[in-house]
């Protein structure tokens, strides 16, 4: 693939990534009108249950899909195994589907939720099921390098998703059943819409002996997949458990301001990626990474940055007053976002020197500290818990991917600018107390610019040279 070609369909699919979470956010202030917190607890316990299925529905065979694709001898070949493997996730899933409905009530009081499993988590299992169905195809677009009809695909969903939604949740007045719903019945038609997709690319077919040799390979991927998705998703069971769902809601939306920072390291870790793994190995890679490294760090904190400062004058002028506090732990969740996302470089290098197993070992000990703690200390100190504990959890996973990496770089840089960028965020969010919400919001405009501009400094970048650069690219 040609370098253009390459950067035109990262471009592609980071925006087939990026545009339906911002549809999704702009959703936000209007659902929060017609939402109490409780039921925005409920609509993201349901979310994060989803999660944790599809890793656990799924068995990581995506990854046997894209590694093993060109493997195959023949076009026959590659539709057989496309066939094979959503025949045997279908299967699973319907078993996992009969299961959940007879024993999921039972598991589900024995952790304590305040979650009815009527109607609402029977709605997240069949969500979830027909959510399934758009996992192989999405990787065949992306093995056989057809990005577009994926993004277009993913944006249209994402567009049908918020319509939807909005339409069952203002004109019929189904609150969290609403959002629920619309999800459903949008991964429904969805489903069938991707399977008529690849019809030209698949045979249907079940071959066990396959299968044994899928689960051989998929199988120990799977205990760090669960793991990860245990660090990010822990805190929000447990607090359904030893707290409300309105703090859950609390919470929950807090989080979603937070994570919006995970679109931009995504998109820009996506820019990237391609870059670590070309120069792996050269005279050059500790010099390049480096670079990459503090541009990367960059653009991280000036998200946290923007993101914590305005998070009050958010919550003020576009949602409800019940959900007003929750600007308060915006700042607090985010830096475990901002290690999160810096650790998917130092996972990069951990990949390309083929310790794939470490990246899951490392997954596992931020799932242990996270569950840990937040069971230790969450009735005690309530959602202030929640959101240090993530945060630990997540430094924790970062600090020993840079261990491990053992790359021969200095650390300063990275670690004056968070300096920078934590006392900047104390001052102007917790300290600074302005009534006047336009007023605010110059005052920290221009703050802003200033501690910008003393990134640019430490970090050595020149961010109209930087701009400059992205648009040729």
């Amino acid at each position: 693939m040609s370098k253009n070609k390459l950067i035109k369909n990262t471009t592609i699919y980071a925006l087939g990534d990026i545009i339906p979470r911002l549809i999704g956010f702009i959703a936000l202030p209007i659902l929060t009108q017609y939402l109490t917190p409780a039921d925005y607890g409920i609509v993201n316990y349901v979310n994060t249950l989803n999660t944790f299925l599809l890793a656990l529905g799924f068995l990581s065979i995506n990854t046997y899909f894209l590694v093993f694709y060109y493997r195959c001898k023949s076009s026959e070949e590659q539709k057989k195994l496309l066939g094979n493997l959503s025949s045997f996730v279908i299967l699973l899933n319907a078993i996992l589907v009969a299961l959940l409905l007879f024993f999921g009530e039972p598991l589900l009081h024995a952790l304590g939720s305040n979650i009815d499993f009527y109607p609402y988590i029977v709605v997240a299992i069949f969500i979830n099921f027909f959510n399934l169905f758009s996992i192989l195809p999405s990787a065949l677009f992306r093995v056989i390098e057809k990005p577009l009809p994926l993004t277009i695909l993913n944006i249209l969903r994402g567009v049908i998703t918020f319509i939807l939604t909005l339409v069952l949740v203002i004109y019929f007045n189904y609150t969290a059943l609403g959002v629920l719903y619309a999800n459903l019945i949008v991964n429904f038609i969805f489903a069938f819409i991707f399977l008529m997709m690849v019809r030209n690319h698949i045979i249907w077919n079940l071959n066990l002996t396959q299968i044994k040799k899928v689960l051989a390979f998929s199988l120990p991927l799977v205990p760090g997949s669960i793991a990860y998705y245990l660090t990010t998703i822990s805190d929000r069971i447990l607090i359904d458990r030893y707290l409300s769902l309105s703090d859950l809601g609390i919470y929950s939306i807090a989080a979603t301001i937070a994570f919006i920072l995970n679109i931009f390291s995504y998109g820009a870790y996506k820019a990237f990626e391609p870059y670590i793994f070309k120069n792996w190995g050269s005279k050059q890679f500790l010099a390049i990474f480096e670079n990459i490294r503090n541009s990367f760090v960059y653009v991280l904190l000036i998200g946290v940055l923007c993101l914590s400062v305005f998070s009050k004058e958010f919550f003020i002028l576009m949602t409800d007053i019940k959900f007003h506090e929750a600007y308060w732990y915006v700042p607090l969740i985010i830096i475990g976002v901002y290690s999160a996302s810096l650790s998917m470089l130092y996972g990069t290098i951990i990949t390309a020197k083929e310790k794939t197993k470490i990246n899951s070992l490392i997954s596992m000990i931020g799932a242990t500290i996270s569950v840990t703690l937040n069971m230790i200390f969450l009735p005690k100190y309530g959602l202030f818990t929640a959101a240090i504990v993530s945060s630990f959890a997540m430094t924790v996973m970062l600090s020993i991917s840079i261990w491990y990496a053992k790359l021969n770089i200095s650390h300063y840089r990275p670690i004056g600018s968070l300096l920078l960028v934590a006392v900047s965020i104390y001052i102007l969010v917790y300290i600074l107390k302005i009534d006047d919400i336009l007023f605010s919001i110059a005052l920290k405009s221009m703050a802003l610019l200033v501690v910008i501009f003393g990134l640019s400094i430490i970090l050595s970048i020149n961010p109209i040279k930087m701009i400059k650069g992205f648009i040729k690219k």
